[in-house]
């Protein structure tokens, strides 16, 4: 029995361990102070979430002009992919 319950015990350590994390980091070339981080456990989820997070940022932003905010919009980039 006592066997039985360690086997299980390691099981479910182990499987915690399966699923790796994906940190996606977005940058922008124009304003070179944004830096957005966004993990999740696809690469492209996390992608998708980190460059909207930087669109997001300014999109809704009132001080300054529209064609301003769509050059901003357009140079966020995906500065780095990394595994955890």
């Amino acid at each position: 029995m006592k066997k039985l319950l360690v086997i299980v015990v390691m099981g479910l350590l182990l499987s915690g361990n399966v699923y790796a994390e994906w940190l996606v980091i977005v940058k922008n070339k124009i304003d070179e102070n944004v830096f957005i981080k966004r993990t999740n456990y696809t690469e492209e989820v996390a992608t998708e979430e980190a460059l909207k997070g930087c669109q997001v940022m300014y999109r809704f932003r009132e001080d300054i002009k529209k064609k301003k905010k769509l050059e901003l919009m357009e140079a966020c980039y995906v500065h780095s992919v990394i595994e955890q």
